[in-house]
């Protein structure tokens, strides 16, 4: 399952009512000479890219109200009668899809900041500019990693988990096994049971002791981890909720010796109003932990 971005002005009705995507193969311009070119774009040929299943966030008005996925393999197909801009060739690909709506609006301001820093540079073509607006491109090909956030967003996580579990391994996973993994999306189950264990039923961190204020965080995302890494126990921490939000945020992470480390991204105040210069650290932190405590740091630059 791959994840694209689609930009989408007057053709949103093409998807919404006729159920399909198309982009042409090139356009024919004018050159100042008076002689007609061809022109390809790159992100008209992502379209060729997408394949039976994958996922396809429609943006329209700076907003995402819908989540498409591909009915079949894209397939050269001719210009659509509603599309008038005859300088499009005739000739183009089409993707047959079915659509999904958001649980709420994922609107561009409130994603591009985070989308930027954590996902834009591996996404092609890239999807943001340097100042938060979209590029203007039709379709891009974002990673797994953007791609499974923003379904979190969408909160469409929970209609795709059977076959992002399945994606997650190479083997054949029991009933039981699968009703795991699921529940420790959501910081439950076996996996809880087992950071509430290992931490003593309190905060790694702050030694908070409630458990009704403890969350069972994965340190590298359920989202991005393969199945053996969504139930380790080493994959994860046991952190009060307004310091597994910061985590979660990458506003804070640990170093290799569990030490705090803040992001320039946190203001003072902000520090201040969580009380993190009085924690330095974590408690003892087994070897396994330290290494996706590593992939963590890396993931939001906390080692440049």
């Amino acid at each position: 399952m791959k994840f694209f971005w689609v930009n989408l002005g007057a053709t949103f009705n093409e998807v919404n009512k006729g159920g399909f995507l198309w982009a042409p193969l090139y356009s024919t311009i004018e050159g100042k000479d008076g002689k007609l070119r061809t022109r390809t774009n790159r992100h008209w040929d992502v379209v060729d890219e997408v394949l039976d299943g994958d996922i396809i966030f429609c943006v329209k008005d700076k907003q995402i109200t819908r989540v498409a996925e591909a009915k079949a393999d894209a397939y050269n197909a001719e210009r659509p009668l509603s599309r008038g801009f005859h300088q499009w060739n005739k000739e183009g690909r089409r993707v047959d899809v079915t659509l999904h709506s958001t649980a709420r609006p994922i609107y561009r301001d409130e994603i591009a900041k985070e989308f930027l820093s954590r996902f834009n540079e591996h996404c092609e073509p890239t999807v943001f500019t340097q100042h938060g607006t979209i590029n203007e491109i039709y379709m891009s090909h974002i990673g797994p990693d953007a791609g499974l956030y923003l379904l979190e967003k969408a909160g469409l996580i929970g209609a795709f988990a059977d076959r992002i579990v399945d994606e997650g391994s190479k083997r054949k996973i029991s009933k039981t096994t699968r009703e795991a993994i699921i529940l420790a999306r959501v910081g439950q189950g076996s996996f809880r049971t087992n950071l509430m264990r290992r931490w003593n039923r309190r905060c790694a961190l702050t030694g908070l002791q409630n458990p009704d204020l403890l969350v069972a965080s994965h340190i590298v995302p359920w989202t991005v981890s393969d199945n053996d890494e969504r139930l380790d126990t080493d994959n994860g921490l046991l952190l009060a909720t307004h310091i597994d939000r910061l985590f979660d945020c990458g506003l804070i992470s640990f170093c290799e010796q569990g030490k705090l480390l803040i992001s320039d991204q946190l203001g003072n105040h902000a520090q201040q109003v969580f009380g993190l210069a009085q924690y330095q650290k974590l408690a003892d932190v087994p070897e396994g932990t330290l290494r996706y405590l590593a992939r963590h740091r890396a993931r939001f630059k906390f080692d440049k």
